[in-house]
Parts: C-alpha cells; sequence; structure tokens
C-alpha cells in the first residue's frame, strides 16, 4: 500500500488508543474552544495564500494538505481553471490550487453539510480574492426528503466532534476512529451537483471534480453519473473501507468511462485515487 507524505499529527491520528484518550481528558474539546478563539493564521509562500486554522483537526489537515502536499500531482496533465469540492470542509482544497497553480481566476464550487464549514469556506475565498467561486451548504448523493412546491428536500447530516469526519452516513460500530464527543445531527438541504453546477457555470465543464464525502463516494457518483460523465474531465476520490473499497469505487467509474490515472493515498482504512474521463480528456 501506498503512503507518501505522512506527517507526525496524520500518524498519531490513525492510533485509535490516541482517540480514546483525548476523549476521555477533555483534551480535543478544551484545544478546540482555544482555537476558536485564537485561531492560528498562515500565509503560504508561493502565492501569497491565506488559510486560518481554527481547530485541532485543522492542523492534521494543513500538514497533510499543504506540508505534505497529499494532492501532489492532481493539477498536472491539463490546466485546471474550474473546480468542484465536494466535502469542501473549511475551504481549503481552493488553497492549495491556487498555490500550486497560481490561477486566482479559478472558478469553482464547494459544498458541505456542515453550516460552520460553509462559513470558514467562504472566509478562505473572500480573503484569497476567489471571486468566482461559491461555498453552499447542503449534501449530495442523498435523496432527500420530499420538499414541497419543488424544493429539494433535506438530508440527515452528522457532524463529528472532529469536523474533517461529518458525514451523511451515521456513525456505527464499524468506524474505526472514536468519537471525541457528541456527534451532533442535523438536517441540511439535499442538493444536485448538476443543477447547483449549471446554475452558476452553465454548461462549462469541471476540470477537477474533488470527492470527498465520508462514505457517500458511491451513492453520488451513482445519483449523478450522467452529469459527471458529461462534465467532469478529472476525478480526485476518496474512499472509506468501511464503507466502500477500492475495488468496487474502481469498478463502477471503470464501467463508466473513467481510466485510473494513479492512488496517491492508501492505508488500511482508506485512500485517494485520480481518476481521467476518456470521452473528455481522450
Amino acid at each position: 500500500m501506498t503512503s507518501p507524505r505522512k506527517g507526525l499529527f496524520y500518524r498519531v491520528g490513525r492510533i485509535k488508543a490516541v482517540h480514546s484518550l483525548v476523549r476521555i481528558l477533555g483534551i480535543y474539546r478544551a484545544f478546540n474552544l482555544f482555537l476558536r478563539y485564537f485561531p492560528i493564521l498562515r500565509r503560504l509562500p508561493r502565492h501569497d495564500t491565506v488559510i486560518r486554522i481554527h481547530s485541532v483537526a485543522g492542523l492534521a489537515l494543513e500538514e497533510e494538505i499543504f506540508k505534505k502536499d497529499a494532492y501532489h500531482g492532481v493539477t498536472q496533465g491539463g490546466a485546471i481553471r474550474t473546480f468542484a469540492d465536494l466535502g469542501c470542509n473549511v475551504g481549503w482544497f481552493p488553497c492549495y490550487l491556487l498555490e500550486t497553480t497560481g490561477e486566482r481566476g479559478l472558478a469553482g464550487l464547494l459544498i458541505d453539510g456542515d453550516p460552520a464549514m460553509v462559513a470558514q469556506a467562504r472566509w478562505h475565498l473572500e480573503k484569497n480574492g476567489l471571486a468566482r467561486c461559491h461555498a453552499l451548504w447542503g449534501v449530495v448523493g442523498c435523496a432527500g426528503e420530499a420538499g414541497e412546491a419543488g424544493e429539494a428536500g433535506e438530508a440527515d447530516f452528522f457532524v463529528n466532534p472532529a469536523n474533517t469526519q461529518s458525514s451523511a452516513r451515521a456513525f456505527g460500530e464499524n468506524h474505526p476512529i472514536p468519537v471525541k464527543g457528541r456527534v451532533q445531527q442535523i438536517k441540511a438541504p439535499a442538493l444536485s451537483l448538476a443543477k447547483a453546477w449549471t446554475s452558476q457555470f452553465g454548461d462549462a465543464a469541471i476540470d477537477l471534480l474533488k470527492i470527498d464525502i465520508e462514505g457517500m463516494e458511491l451513492e453520488f457518483l451513482k445519483s449523478e453519473i450522467a452529469f459527471i460523465q458529461s462534465a467532469a474531465k478529472r476525478i480526485v476520490c476518496e474512499w472509506h473501507n468501511w464503507h466502500v473499497t477500492f475495488e468496487e469505487l474502481d469498478g463502477y467509474l471503470k464501467t463508466h468511462g473513467f481510466q485510473l490515472q494513479r492512488i496517491i493515498e492508501e492505508d488500511e482504512k482508506s485512500g485517494v485515487a485520480v481518476y481521467d474521463n476518456a470521452g473528455l480528456r481522450g
């Protein structure tokens, strides 16, 4: 299995006993509270991009994305001017794209089921002058409950104290990382990527579609595959073995015309793979 560029926070964060200990001692909640009022600001070196760290999970995420370059190579092989980021969390993926490409004219759509994360994402977009990027609150891959008068409906969303693990899936016994506190169940708008994208960008192609929705990846792909085939040139997709295996994800995407380029990260719990749309990039 590949395990490139793993930093200290990432490695410690994969130890189950550590999660249990910090939960018992209340360390996680205390440190999160401190960072909420005294966030850490970083200015990245290549293009003066600003990021804000306001949680313990953010420390590990910063290390993974920016210091260890977890998305190494996803921008190679073609210009990235448009993107969609599903499960955007605090909105650092467009910051990564900005640092990597220097393209301040990036046009993109960010979606997350946690409204607090959407607020953080909007802060990062505004702070870095990414005026053509839009952060939306909602959940993809869920049919949602029936709405009235043409409304899209709602879906359950489970906000984890570690915001990088929040999901539209409930946390069952097979979840490999102990929850450090109380999970909050909320209702979020059920969104269609196809509708949200075309309302903002018309028939423009999506140069890069990032999917990291904590176990809902395959459900999302199945629900919107026709649009994805017609619009997405490249997919970078995470999988989580306790919900869906790489073999399931890989088989489905290959069946629908996507070619595996590489696996950029993999361990016993999850991984990230890059696919190109043979119909649009061929």
